[in-house]
């Protein structure tokens, strides 16, 4: 059977477009390689997500926050403001309960390896790892890091650096509405996080940008667990350890090629400075949905090209801005007296301000 899209990934952004879509009555096939597509790395996320703009309920919510406290060394910062601990398995199985399936089919454990492009470098058709092909007037490749079709045409690195971090889910001592935000030598040029849960449960995190940490993360995390301020937090109780990656690649621009179309971590839409991914991608997703509907109603694909349009404008200033402090929290982070000193700085910033930094929204 053709579609009229086929969309590689039914993650994040494989299943928002999808959802989209659907609602558009444009016959879509999902693709993906797991078994079980609830299956992740890290079940929570913190997010400052409007659940509203995306048809998400309450539901997905783990936990609600009010307040953030960001630590170096020896000073600390508390905020005010709304965000949530999201759980991932909820909010994917409350977004494929969402799909038009008389639009939308979803094939899983199938791993696509090549492409079949036609004279003008239209793609054809994708070819999984056992021959099988699929056909589409449209592709997107929403293949995450792995970066599917990104990779082979170029319009993202065939090696990509990666955050990478791992956490485990503890007893909580604290605030239940009150995220931790920690940096400093301690880290090693990365960052811990503790994200409350219900019922007295919080995730325990350390992520890291340095190669050279990341072959020795879960030690590393248990020495963490050891200090004064983790201490006085949270207690482990288990050795169930949970990882994952994001990727750390130059703020791109360019996610169409032809009939190509591409979202989320397969042209690396993680916003640099809040680390994460959800409602950004959602909305890059949302925009890629228009401008494949519109593709597809006017049998054209100069449409196509809106959707990086519309991502430059809602986006690309403040990426790129927060591309340049991500860049300095790097550099900075393990000297704990400009962390100390930066920490000292933010005092002279409004909790708005800050907030909205935290959130990747920068004026």
């Amino acid at each position: 059977m053709n579609y009229d899209v086929v969309i590689i990934g039914a993650g994040t952004a494989g299943l928002m477009l999808s959802r989209e879509l659907g609602k558009q009555k444009i016959n879509t096939l999902v693709l993906d390689r797991k078994k079980d597509l609830l299956n992740f790395t890290f079940n929570t996320l913190g997010s400052f997500i409007n659940l509203e703009e995306f048809d998400l309920t309450e539901n997905v919510v783990a936990q609600e926050i009010n307040s953030a406290i960001l630590y170096s060394k020896n000073f600390k910062r508390k905020l005010t403001g709304s965000a949530y601990v999201l759980d991932k398995k909820k909010l994917h199985e409350e977004m494929l309960a969402s799909l038009d399936m008389n639009y939308v089919t979803i094939q899983k454990e199938v791993a696509i390896t090549s492409v079949e492009q036609d004279e003008h470098s239209n793609i054809t058709s994708v070819i999984d790892k056992k021959g099988n092909s699929y056909k589409g007037k449209i592709i997107v490749d929403a293949s995450g890091t792995a970066g599917v079709i990104s990779k082979k045409v170029g319009l993202q690195e065939k090696k990509v650096k990666l955050a990478t971090g791992v956490e485990y889910n503890v007893k909580y001592l604290g605030d239940p509405k009150e995220v931790h935000l920690l940096v400093g030598k301690e880290y090693k040029g990365g960052y811990g996080w503790v994200f409350p849960l219900q019922n007295q449960r919080a995730i325990f995190g350390f992520g890291t940008f340095d190669e050279e940490v990341v072959k020795d993360l879960k030690k590393r995390l248990n020495d963490i667990l050891e200090s004064p301020t983790i201490k006085k937090m949270v207690v482990k109780d288990n050795e169930l350890v949970e990882g994952g990656s994001i990727p750390l690649t130059p703020v791109l621009d360019k996610f169409v090629l032809n009939n190509l179309v591409c979202v989320g971590d397969s042209v690396s839409q993680v916003n640099p400075i809040a680390g994460e991914g959800y409602k950004f991608i959602f909305e890059s997703a949302i925009m890629a949905s228009k401008a494949i509907v519109n593709a597809i109603h006017q049998d054209d694909l100069t449409p196509l090209s809106q959707y990086e349009t519309d991502w430059k404008k809602r986006f690309l200033k403040s990426y790129k801005r927060a591309k340049f402090s991500q860049e300095k929290i790097f550099k900075y982070s393990k000297k704990d007296y400009l962390m100390d000193f930066a920490m000292l700085l933010l005092k002279l910033r409004s909790n708005k301000s800050i907030i909205k930094s935290l959130s990747g929204e920068f004026a």
